[in-house]
């Protein structure tokens, strides 16, 4: 049988492969004399390589897994016969052996690419829920729905980075992830190709972003695109302004001097003040004041957040009578920070406040 040719470039490709499989069980530091690499094996050996840069950590990490390979006994090594065109003749038992061996390598082999092949992500709860409906939708499981978003979301990358900034494209996709509603988040794992999962963890490694992050964000690029996600969007209920004015007839009722008490159970410790300029909609108030507010007054969240902005946006000039200039209201709410800070309160309940938007 002709032997095949093998190049540089293939044993190159077979090394950066094996590197990439390795990769979640680095942890690369710098150090005085360069960069340090600290590899643990799944039987829990523990490599420690040291080079003056990337490149030479890589190969001093390849010499030293060559150097922990199994290696077979110098006595077997001998007993080994020399290549011969002649077959060997092989008894039943003999054979049977091998192919028991052979199957147990192959469960073996199956074991440890099903490990290979998954990507632990953290993900809004919300996410998922959109994620669970398309596969409802589709009538398959999520691992399905998210191996082809996930492709998806990665073809249009490569795609659009050829001509847009990589680092816009990955902040914009990582605000589409930030906007899904709600801060409670979950792990779980998306089971893949092994090219797939290898593409995606080195372009996020290109990009110095967490595996996570960077499926987080193609996920929710693709999602955004999905026809299937867009038509469960187009079903959802939709906010209507009956129930937008009835919100704002919600918030006035407890505007003003009886603001203390939606004040004192968003966790504003009775700030009356700070209250009332987020009920007015003068302020971006963090997610869990707003959720907070929104289950006092018994509104849909999403409904009482359009309700805010209409009551910004429709608050009255004032008038009044000036010698110069004109009446002045704000035109764009205020972030929490600078709303907080504008209030001059003792150090310590301002931190306590400005520590609610974490």
């Amino acid at each position: 049988m002709k032997k095949p040719s093998l190049k540089l470039a293939d044993y190159l490709n077979g090394c950066a492969s094996f590197l990439a499989c390795l990769k979640p069980y680095m942890s690369l530091t710098r150090a005085r004399d360069g960069v340090r690499c600290r590899l643990t094996l799944p039987d829990d050996t523990r490599l420690d390589v040291v080079g003056r840069d990337e490149p030479h950590v890589a190969l001093n990490l390849m010499h030293a897994l060559v150097n922990v390979l199994p290696q077979s006994a110098q006595g077997e090594q001998k007993e080994m016969p020399s290549v011969s065109t002649q077959q060997p003749v092989v008894n039943s038992q003999a054979k049977e052996t091998i192919m028991h061996s052979e199957v147990k390598v192959k469960q073996m082999d199956e074991k440890t690419r099903k490990a290979r092949e998954q990507i632990g992500v953290t993900t809004k709860v919300s996410l998922l829920v959109e994620l669970d409906a398309v596969a409802q939708s589709r009538g398959v499981t999520r691992s399905q729905v998210a191996r082809d978003l996930l492709l998806d979301g990665l073809t249009r990358f490569d795609r659009e980075s050829r001509t847009k900034s990589p680092a816009k494209l990955l902040a914009e996709y990582e605000r589409k992830a930030n906007d899904y509603s709600g801060a409670k988040k979950q792990n779980w794992s998306i089971r893949a190709e092994r090219r797939l999962v290898m593409k995606t963890q080195l372009t996020a490694g290109e990009y110095e972003h967490s595996t996570s992050a960077f499926v987080n964000g193609l996920l929710a690029e693709a999602l955004s695109h999905c026809p299937v996600a867009t038509v469960l969007a187009q079903k959802a209920t939709a906010i209507t302004d009956a129930s937008i004015v009835s919100a704002m007839e919600a918030i006035e009722r407890v505007r003003g001097p009886k603001a203390k008490t939606i004040a004192a159970e968003a966790g504003l410790g009775g700030n009356r003040i700070l209250a009332n300029l987020i009920l007015s909609g003068s302020v971006f108030a963090p997610a869990r004041v707003t959720r907070k507010m929104a289950d006092f007054l018994a509104v849909p969240l999403d409904v009482f957040s359009v309700a805010l902005e209409r009551c910004f946006t429709s608050q009255p000039v004032p008038a009044f009578k000036a010698t110069s200039g004109k009446p002045e209201i704000d035109l764009q709410r205020k972030s929490w920070a600078v709303a907080v800070r504008e209030l001059e309160l003792p150090a310590d309940e301002e931190a306590r406040l400005l520590e609610l938007e974490g």
